[in-house]
């Protein structure tokens, strides 16, 4: 989702809410039992568009001239001959997941890991 979700979401909430207040004061009808469900509903999908906002931010590739990883901290390598490897940074030795140095070509951009799939409970 992106910043157009978030909108859209928040403008569903926004109106589960009005709904909800025009019929609180019957809390047992259906209608606010309606705009009740609806209100959690929207709330839900903002929170998953906010979490998968950070998420795509997470994934963009970062140059090395603009920032470092943390020494040790398991990233993606872009290498200046296209390639893509999992890697880090040890003091200023760039290395492979294997520990092996990376010699022969240059890191240009690196990226966190992806986080793990999200598995919804049906």
């Amino acid at each position: 989702m992106n910043t157009a979700a978030i909108l859209t979401a928040t403008a569903r909430l926004d109106q589960a809410h009005l709904d909800a207040v025009e019929t609180a004061c019957h809390p047992s009808s259906k209608p606010h039992r309606e705009a009740k469900r609806l209100f959690k509903k929207h709330l839900a999908e903002i929170n998953t568009a906010a979490e998968q906002l950070g998420q795509e931010r997470e994934k963009s590739w970062t140059a090395v001239e603009d920032r470092l990883p943390d020494d040790s901290l398991l990233v993606l390598l872009a290498l200046n001959d296209d390639d893509v490897w999992p890697g880090y940074r040890d003091g200023d030795i760039w290395r492979y997941v294997d520990a092996m140095p990376i010699t022969g070509e240059r890191v240009t951009d690196w990226m966190p890991m992806p986080l793990p799939p999200v598995r919804s409970a049906a």
